[in-house]
């Protein structure tokens, strides 16, 4: 078997685990929200990676465009009873070509600056979000229903496994396309823009590329956000999502598929976890604190992010080290 035969394999098995557990163990209602939130921010967040763990840019501004995907949805399905399908690839579609727009603008600009002027950007929308209330419901918020396939309407169990396996198609494209030409570029431009410009990439066409592709990312998880939880408020695509995004790309493993899932899953299992303990448990924004440091700790100590972990406590414990003769004959 390939090497991308068995990426594909490994994917489709997290998968099928993480369908069978909630039903194995017949878990309850806050378990599988716990759960489907987890898959609803690893999409973005495979999004948000393919902008910043491969090409290399930044953006604060992301969930805003979940917010576009969301409220986009919920008025495709609820407004004009359109199929839900449809109303999710129009929550594709529509956030690719606004982050296609605005990325003319604001990808010219480089480092900080950039997440200066998507952070802008994000603050920007999110007062549309407000204003427009005949779109988006206002601060009062805009409900919509599960989603209804075929003339079945979905509950709670069958959202997680829709959006388990969304996850897990977007996985698969995602590698994908990273072993691409393409993707081939962006991981060049990553390491060396200058030797990337020197080969023929044309550096402003594929930060471009990029940041459409991770919008897009960023309205399906909106649009499924919105099918799951079915009600949705402007706050909600703040700037504390976009650092959220920001923090599981980094705590998971820049440049990773699989760091993704794992990023998200430490933001959102730790929290749950520590609001058990005595006096950690009545932190107010205990959540918002745990992201900014762990982001600290993990730049600080180790960037390679949560899905290296297990390789490197295996070469360092149990891979056998050469001996001296050994290195010599190396």
């Amino acid at each position: 078997m390939s090497i991308r035969n068995m990426k594909q394999a490994q994917y489709m098995l997290f998968g099928v685990i993480a369908i069978l557990f909630p039903i194995v163990t017949s878990a309850k209602g806050s378990t599988i929200t716990l759960l489907a939130s987890i898959g609803i921010l690893s999409i973005a967040t495979l999004g948000f990676n393919v902008l910043l763990g491969y090409s290399g840019q930044i953006s604060l501004g992301h969930g805003a465009f979940m917010g576009i995907g969301a409220y986009v949805s919920a008025y495709f399905v609820s407004q004009l009873e359109l199929p839900f399908f449809l109303a999710l690839a129009l929550a594709a579609i529509i956030p690719f070509f606004v982050g296609f727009i605005l990325g003319l603008i604001a990808l010219r600009l480089e480092g900080h600056y950039l997440a200066i002027a998507t952070l802008g950007l994000a603050v920007v929308i999110e007062e549309i979000f407000a204003e427009f209330s005949g779109f988006t419901g206002g601060w009062s918020g805009t409900k919509t229903t599960y989603p209804t396939i075929f003339g079945y309407t979905f509950d709670k169990l069958a959202v997680y496994i829709l959006i388990i396996t969304i996850l897990v198609i977007l996985m698969i494209v995602t590698y994908n396309f990273m072993k691409s030409s393409t993707g081939r570029a962006l991981v060049a431009m990553k390491k060396s823009e200058h030797a990337a410009q020197a080969m023929g990439v044309s550096l402003f066409k594929y930060k471009l590329l990029a940041f459409s592709i991770s919008t897009m990312y960023a309205g399906i998880a909106g649009s499924l956000y919105i099918h799951f939880f079915r009600f949705a408020e402007p706050k909600l695509w703040g700037i504390g999502l976009s650092l959220d995004l920001l923090a599981a790309a980094v705590i998971g493993g820049l440049g990773t598929i699989g760091g993704a899932v794992v990023g998200v899953g430490f933001l959102k299992i730790l929290p749950t976890f520590l609001q058990t303990v005595p006096i950690l448990g009545d932190i107010d924004g205990l959540s918002f604190v745990l992201t900014g440091i762990s982001i600290v700790i993990f730049v600080m100590f180790y960037p390679k992010g949560l899905i290296n972990l297990p390789v490197d406590i295996y070469k360092k414990f149990f891979s056998k080290k050469p001996t001296e003769a050994e290195e010599v004959d190396l």
